[in-house]
């Protein structure tokens, strides 16, 4: 999802990850209530609302990026919409993110209904939305995703194709691929995961369509535009992501990429480890001891000061920091690898 705005200004309190989810979901939550009622397979669905369904998809972004398609005007149908959807539903559905795959696969085997029973749920409902498949249902104080029956029963057979399991097999290789680099670097110019996922799949079905790779990506990952107007992918808890826009590399390689990852892995787990086991049963009731660990492992990443991590801590937790937690925590910070340079940084 776009990140917009800048949090500079913030405390670092307010800018951990989980803050930076939960500000993210809020505003997911607010986008699909202004959304329409009513589903594109529809059968009252009329072309009086396809300029609106036009306009919350995906198709319109991508057709003003079409040479020459900004200066012409032209009115939708229903069935134009329903046609084009249509035509490219296999593909689509076979290069959807894993977490709108994830929620597909639910929502078909349930019938076309599925509640949204997790927060994180809404991103993956919103993209589903916006390729003009779903309708999100408030029932209450709660939410359904709901899918048309035709598309369903496509859907069923879709997913037990072989081409489509193919497919999906290599899919995730890719994000596996995304989330490692993000997690090491912070940060990614779209444009080398573009270009593996179309090494990877140019002798599938899916073969060349960078239009629904790129869907892909905007819909599974944060992101913002960098001062060229390139895209960039970035890290759910990277808090200020214009500080590594003339940093950010187009790819990593991925023998290069799977041992850093391991070794990083090797360094933070006991760090981790220490600082969990001293946050059990002490942080706030509305974050978990694990999330706690994770916000300032990222906030580590990002280099900030320890006199902030320490504020931050104190934050997270139900009691006063004891100094067993400001042992750990200082360790934390010393021994954490920062984002970009896969180094350590320096005793403080």
């Amino acid at each position: 999802m776009l990140r917009n705005g800048s949090s500079r200004p913030l405390h670092w309190a307010d800018k951990t990850m989980s803050v930076i989810r939960a500000d993210l979901l809020e505003a997911c939550e607010k986008d699909l209530a202004g959304l329409p009622s009513h589903c594109l397979f529809d059968p009252d669905c009329s072309d009086v609302d396809a300029e609106t369904f036009y306009e919350l998809s995906f198709f319109s972004e991508e057709d003003r990026l079409v040479p020459g398609r900004k200066a012409v005007s032209v009115l939708h149908t229903i069935e134009q919409l329903r046609t084009r959807v249509l035509h490219q539903y296999a593909q689509e559905a076979a290069l959807l993110s894993v977490e709108e795959h994830d929620l597909l696969v639910r929502t078909i085997l349930f019938g076309g209904r599925t509640p949204l029973t997790d927060w994180n749920e809404l991103l993956p409902a919103r993209g589903l939305v916006r390729r003009l498949w779903c309708r999100v249902e408030r029932q209450g104080n709660a939410s359904f995703l709901m899918m048309p029956h035709q598309l369903c029963a496509s859907g069923l057979l879709l997913l037990a194709s072989d081409s489509h399991k193919k497919v999906r097999e290599l899919v995730e290789q890719v994000h596996e691929n995304i989330d490692n680099t993000l997690y090491l670097l912070g940060a990614v110019q779209a444009a080398g995961p573009e270009q593996h996922m179309q090494s990877l799949l140019k002798d599938t079905f899916v073969a060349d369509r960078r239009d629904l790779f790129k869907r892909f990506l905007l819909v599974g990952y944060d992101y913002v535009y960098d001062r060229s107007g390139r895209l960039l992918l970035i890290h759910p808890g990277l808090a200020e992501p214009e500080r590594m826009m003339d940093y950010a590399c187009a790819d990593l390689d991925l023998r290069t990429l799977s041992g850093a990852s391991d070794s990083v892995d090797d360094l933070e787990s006991p760090l981790y480890e220490q600082m969990l086991g001293l946050l059990l049963d002490v942080t706030r009731p509305e974050i978990t001891p694990e999330d706690a660990v994770e916000d300032l492992i990222i906030l580590a990443k990002q280099e900030v000061p320890f006199s902030d991590m320490e504020e931050v801590l104190s934050s997270l937790l139900i009691c006063q920091v004891t100094p067993d937690m400001r042992r750990a925590l200082r360790e934390l910070s010393n021994q954490v690898p920062r984002w970009l340079t896969l180094g350590t940084s320096r005793v403080q």
